[in-house]
């Protein structure tokens, strides 16, 4: 059987002129062959996992905690030949990264879990940010360490939203929807997440500067972000009754229950150059479900609760071949 997985108003007045008008616009993003940035990824999850059978299952760890940091190197490569117009190709890889990973059977004790240091590899993983937002022609992400794939996703996810936002260049105050379907493997059938984003504002921003003492710090800086705020719910379209995607289908199971979830997410933009200055997301799922044998003989019930955590800031004045000190 398989094992359910979690693997995220101003007001103008009608006499200022359209020039004006035009600069609460973003700017549209643009990178150079050759640039190099970096981000600092943070992420933590914490998943809890309930299981009733009439049957005896194997023990298996019901309560894990991950938190994952490091420091990821993004560098723009030339364009393709015959490459999609507006397509960016990019080469990432982290310089850092320590991860902690707790995981619990329930009732275990505090310090009773697996604590891991997983260590950065410097492997490169290549991919192409496209004109539409979307992370394509992703190469080398399965050669890393499953913790360095949640932190880069995570990383993925946001700079594509911020990249896509800036190219549709909203203007302040602006609202819009939009719909997509999860991603992620689940038992139940046609989950999707409607999200509700605004541009709520300006404010000033800056960079994480590392220090010579190793630690990160935030100065004073007169750079705009334009803020963006995003509410993703995840909705259910398949019936609560009988919710059974294909996948299961084929293995002559059957699914039924319900997932709700939450995913707030806010982005600072940098209204210079419409890259991603920062990024902060807070997100909680719940899943109650049911997987069965196709006959009914054989049933497991779940009930899953994930909640996650996670930022992505951009770095300035790192040097090259120097990994620094991550606070815990």
């Amino acid at each position: 059987m398989k094992h359910v997985s979690f693997a995220l108003a101003t007001l103008f007045l009608a006499a200022i002129s359209s020039s004006a008008s035009a600069q609460e616009n973003l700017s549209a993003p643009s990178f150079k062959s050759g640039e190099t940035f970096f981000y600092r990824v943070h992420v933590k999850i914490n998943r809890d996992i309930r299981t009733k059978s009439p049957l005896s299952v194997p023990q298996t760890p019901t309560q894990a905690n991950l938190s994952s940091q490091g420091i990821l190197q993004v560098e723009v490569l030339p364009s393709e030949p015959n490459a999609v117009p507006g397509a960016v190709r990019l080469r990432t890889w982290f310089l850092a990264l320590a991860s902690d990973i707790s995981i619990l059977p329930r009732g275990s004790k505090p310090g009773e879990g697996t604590e891991l240091r997983v260590p950065a590899e410097n492997r490169f993983i290549d991919c192409t940010l496209t004109p539409g937002g979307e992370i394509a022609q992703i190469a080398g992400l399965d050669a890393i360490a499953p913790e360095q794939q949640q932190g880069w996703r995570e990383w993925a996810a946001r700079f594509a939203a911020a990249f896509l936002i800036a190219s549709e260049r909203p203007k302040r105050s602006e609202k819009w929807s939009s719909e997509e379907p999860e991603t992620a493997p689940s038992p139940l059938a046609e989950l999707r997440w409607q999200k509700k984003s605004q541009y709520a504002h300006d404010e000033n921003c800056t960079p994480l500067k590392f220090t010579r003492s190793g630690e990160f710090q935030r100065t004073a800086s007169s750079d705009s972000c334009a803020v963006i705020v995003s509410t993703a719910t995840l909705v259910q379209k398949s019936s609560p009754r009988d919710s059974t995607p294909p996948d299961y289908k084929q293995h002559n199971l059957r699914t039924s229950g319900s997932a709700t979830g939450v995913n707030d997410v806010f982005l600072s933009i940098s209204r210079k150059t419409g890259q991603l200055v920062r990024a902060t997301q807070n997100a909680t799922q719940k899943m109650d479900v049911l997987i069965a044998l196709a006959d009914g003989s054989t049933q497991v019930h779940y009930d899953v609760t994930a909640t996650s955590t996670s930022s992505v800031e951009l770095i300035t004045d790192l040097p090259l071949i120097f990994q620094p000190k991550l606070s815990q």
